[in-house]
């Protein structure tokens, strides 16, 4: 007996992304960071979905991950300051 085939609303979708360059090292990067999938990442990149900064605007060098200067803690209300969030 065969199996019918699904209904075209109900047939399966598969999809195939290829990512290089800067883009897929910053979708690794940020799969690592975020415990999502590189694949997830780039499909959602293709789609439009996920939009990524400029090669000359890579996070890294936003300094995303840097946990700051030694002293942050203790300057806080300065820099605050100067940024006009603290009295």
């Amino acid at each position: 007996m065969d199996t019918p085939a699904p209904p075209p609303d109900q047939a399966p979708i598969t999809a195939q992304v290829t990512v290089t360059g800067a883009e897929a090292a910053l979708l690794r990067d940020l799969a690592a960071v975020t415990g999502r999938s590189p694949q997830d990442l780039a499909l959602q990149y293709a789609a439009g979905a996920l939009v990524l900064p400029p090669a000359d605007r890579a996070p890294v060098e936003w300094a995303v991950f840097d946990d700051g200067p030694a002293d942050l803690a203790g300057r806080s209300e300065e820099l605050l300051h100067g940024l006009g969030g603290a009295a």
